[in-house]
């Protein structure tokens, strides 16, 4: 994803393409409207919502090194994209908008949305039908008045069927795209008002979960006899249908990422950061120098982690791991690993999968979102990610990579998402500066001893109650903490 924020960028260019699919091509022009009372309202503009959103309406890819100018280029080709607020029904996600789309054969979609942290996405309405589609499958909606819906039945099996005021919605999602000639067909059928279709914008689903919780992921691996990064690379190769090997460099392909993005977060040329001059370079240069205090592994994985987000607020392609808010954490940690431990290549995305497995039990069991539960369930998250990852590469058990992700999300707890101006610059730099640090010394608790008492699963549940009891000044909406201080009210933009 580009950055800075993989809800508002990532996921607003999922929806972007999913909504280009529903609307059959191309748009001449769109609304995009957010609640006042939602997060997207006060941070949108900072966030590049625009810019995200009109490249996938437009059919674009975000890696695409004209994305910055989006807008421009959809304005150029006649396609029109605006944004507003407005009160919004049906959603009641701090991230929730409403899209109303005229394409250019005059045909109308109304898309109700929401990007529910990490990049992931749901849309909840379509042409005021309750859906509930995640870009994880191919979909197929057929809208059908009630005289033809056994006809349309039989043709679309094993469809959920939704009725109201004498029409029926049939929606279908699969692994494999729908017959060509089936939407056809369907179409021609008599009383049917119209096919849409979508393509996912995932990795589509094509197995079993391994294990949905954090005791069961361990109980597994030791089953098993494997590592943590072991069972989590099982448990993706079975639920996508790949083989090992194809896992394996899908994950390397991140990493790659990873790699490239802190290269150019220590090129300060390249930084054009809302807030910040770029610092990560001179850090790691003066503890290279010896001119801190300590310095280490812990200095180096932080200063790298800078590195991340420099590039990531700079509109740069990262990785979210889990999210772009804390894309920094996890690279830092891993390339500092790699460094210092030479790892191997497959040693790396063993150690990049242990660190998977603590985000998909927080994915199962939580969310991504800070505008839900506060940056606990982002760069805290990201933190015991990483706890986990270090585990992993010096040969720990899965129970001790578990219990040092955990005792990292117990020591966030609270933490609110607070960003200066809107943005993920302040304090979002230093706290996954600091997160990556955590991360060694959470490890070393575990390994050199530490007893924990709170597992996995209940610091996840304990981290999300608490970050959902935050109030809405303190969840991604720059009313309060760090962003309301005289000190941030009053700083200068730098573009």
């Amino acid at each position: 994803m580009r950055g800075p924020s993989s809800s508002h960028t990532a996921g607003a260019h999922r929806i972007g393409l999913i909504v280009r699919d529903l609307a059959d091509g191309e748009p001449s022009r769109a609304l995009v409207t957010f609640d006042p009372e939602g997060s997207m309202a006060p941070t949108w503009r900072a966030l590049g919502v625009e810019l995200a959103f009109t490249s996938g309406i437009m059919g674009w890819t975000m890696l695409d090194e004209r994305y910055a100018a989006s807008v421009d280029r959809a304005r150029r080709a006649g396609v029109t994209v605006e944004f507003g607020l407005a009160p919004l029904e049906h959603t009641d996600h701090p991230n929730g908008m409403l899209i109303e789309v005229v394409s250019r054969g005059g045909r109308r979609l109304r898309v109700v949305a929401e990007a529910v942290g990490g990049g992931g996405i749901r849309i909840v309405r379509v042409d005021g039908w309750p859906v509930d589609l995640d870009g994880k499958s191919h979909v197929m909606l057929v809208e059908s008045a009630a005289a033809g819906a056994a006809v349309v039945a039989d043709l679309v099996s094993d469809a959920d069927r939704c009725e109201r005021n004498g029409s029926v919605l049939f929606s279908k999602t699969s692994a494999e795209p729908p017959d060509p000639g089936l939407a056809l067909g369907v179409g021609g059928v008599a009383g049917v008002a119209g096919v849409r279709t979508a393509a996912p914008v995932f990795h589509v689903r094509r197995g079993r979960a391994l294990f949905d919780s954090g005791d069961g992921m361990v109980a597994v691996a030791e089953e098993r006899g494997c590592s943590l990064g072991e069972i989590a690379l099982a448990y993706e190769t079975e639920l996508l249908g790949l083989t090992g090997d194809e896992t394996v460099q899908e994950m390397l392909r991140r990493f790659e990422v990873m790699e490239r993005s802190q290269a150019a977060g220590l090129e300060d040329h390249r930084s054009d950061m809302l807030l910040l001059h770029p610092t990560a370079s001179k850090i790691l240069g003066a503890e290279r120098g010896g001119a801190v205090a300590v310095g280490g592994i812990h200095t180096r994985a932080a200063a790298r982690a800078l590195a991340v987000m420099h590039h990531c607020n700079s509109r740069g392609v990262v990785c979210a791991a889990p999210t772009g808010g804390s894309a920094g954490t996890l690279p830092g940690v891993v390339t500092s690993l790699v460094e210092e431990l030479g790892l191997s290549r497959e040693q790396t995305a063993h150690v990049l999968f242990a660190a998977s497995a603590v985000g998909l039990i927080v994915a199962g069991r939580a969310t991504f979102a800070a505008e839900i539960a506060g940056c606990q369930v982002e760069i805290g998250v990201a933190g015991a990610m990483a706890a986990a990852a270090v585990v992993e590469a010096v040969g720990g058990s899965p129970r001790q990579a578990a219990d040092a992700a955990a005792v990292s999300l117990q020591n966030t707890i609270g933490s609110p998402c607070d960003p200066v101006a809107g943005a993920c610059e302040i304090p979002c730099h230093t706290r996954n500066a600091v997160a990556a640090s955590s991360a060694f010394t959470c490890a070393d608790l575990v390994l050199g001893g530490w007893a924990n008492p709170i597992p996995l699963d209940q610091a996840i549940d304990a981290s999300y109650e608490v970050g959902k009891a935050l109030p809405a000044e303190l969840r991604c909406t720059a009313r309060g903490g760090c962003a309301a201080t005289p000190a941030a009210q009053s700083m200068r933009r730098l573009r």
